[in-house]
């Protein structure tokens, strides 16, 4: 493909100084400069709150605009691919178009279609849009999305060899300082998870979690990719594991990414069929129970656990990285063929 000029429209974070570097936004924007392409990233949370002397996201929403059409008509990018921008209205999308003959738009939401109100700005998003990708491949609720057909395709979290760097699955889990943990929020059903897992296993299990879970401190930055490479083997635990809709079809949150991303033997719901894309690089679960006695499993099995580890670590960054997924959303942009893919494409 020839090297193109891609606007990337997203939350990059310059208020926290870049603490989620390495959110979807910037991996993304890696993977297509890697690619061969030029690309610009535009802050819209961050310049709408510093569009004003209150530095408010909603009054600095207009002069923002402004400035994201400016930027569009002067750069002339190929492609103004957008993030979670919901302070950008569907009158700037057209302006854009209308300052760059033949601009393509598409949108990307990493969020899981359980979240209604996150889904339906998604959606309204997205019928403005050449092309909407999603992090969730289950295509009967994404259906009820009402995107128009040939519209909607699935991206899987891509993993970035910058930002990944550990080689978990290469230590004994005797020089690593947990054999487990879980770094996460704890709202829904998640601190019973964590609990059920913490009582039943072994009482020389050395497990612990954290990153907002019971109270502890929300973990960001260097630091959290650092804590996850502490452990042998993490439970990919979804928000409440008793609710079918939340054990959609290949939807994990960006953890999947990081964990095998760092070399971490990582285990996931069976619901969710994650091995369709990682083959054995992942340990599925049934339950709570299935899950703690395989954790315990890996745990008296220690080359068991590299071996998997190494098997998830390769398959992810050689079929999830950011320079492949970012090649494939421009295939699906510019209708040029992607090639093979080792996920499911469109999803009506």
């Amino acid at each position: 493909m020839q090297p193109k000029r891609i606007l990337i429209v997203g939350n990059f974070g310059r208020k926290d100084l870049f603490r989620r570097y390495f959110n979807m936004e910037s991996k993304l924007a890696n993977g297509f400069i890697r690619a061969g392409h030029h690309v610009l990233c535009f802050s819209d949370r961050d310049h709408a709150r510093e569009a004003t002397i209150f530095r408010t996201q909603k009054l600095g929403a207009r002069k923002m605009q402004e400035k994201l059409v400016e930027l569009t008509a002067h750069y002339r990018p190929a492609l103004v691919l957008i993030g979670h921008a919901d302070l950008v209205d569907e009158v700037t999308y057209q302006r854009l178009r209308d300052k760059v003959s033949g601009l393509r738009l598409a949108a990307f939401c990493v969020d899981a279609l359980f979240r209604k109100a996150t889904m339906q700005r998604f959606s309204a998003r997205a019928q403005l849009m050449d092309a909407a990708f999603l992090t969730t491949a289950d295509r009967q609720q994404a259906a009820l999305l009402g995107i128009p057909a040939g519209r909607l395709f699935f991206v899987p979290n891509p993993v970035d060899s910058s930002m990944e760097t550990a080689r978990v699955f290469e230590m004994p889990r005797e020089a690593l300082r947990l054999d487990g943990q879980f770094l996460g929020t704890g709202i829904e059903r998640r601190e019973d998870q964590i609990e059920f897992i913490r009582n039943s296993l072994p009482a020389s299990y050395r497990f612990e979690s954290g990153g907002k879970a019971f109270a502890t401190e929300r973990v960001d930055s260097t630091t959290f990719l650092d804590r996850l490479a502490e452990a042998a083997v993490c439970p990919n635990l979804p928000l409440d594991d008793l609710k079918t809709e939340q054990l959609a079809y290949l939807y994990s949150s960006d953890r999947i990414a990081q964990t095998l991303g760092q070399g971490v033997t990582t285990l996931t719901t069976a619901a969710s069929r994650l091995s369709d894309i990682y083959e054995d690089g992942v340990v599925e679960y049934s339950d709570r129970a299935d899950l703690v006695a395989k954790m315990t499993a890996l745990y008296e099995d220690d080359v068991r656990r590299m071996q998997i580890g190494e098997i998830g670590h390769r398959l992810a960054h050689e079929r999830t990285g950011c320079s492949k997924v970012a090649d494939y959303i421009l295939s699906v942009c510019f209708g040029e063929s992607e090639g093979v893919v080792p996920w499911p494409s469109a999803l009506n």
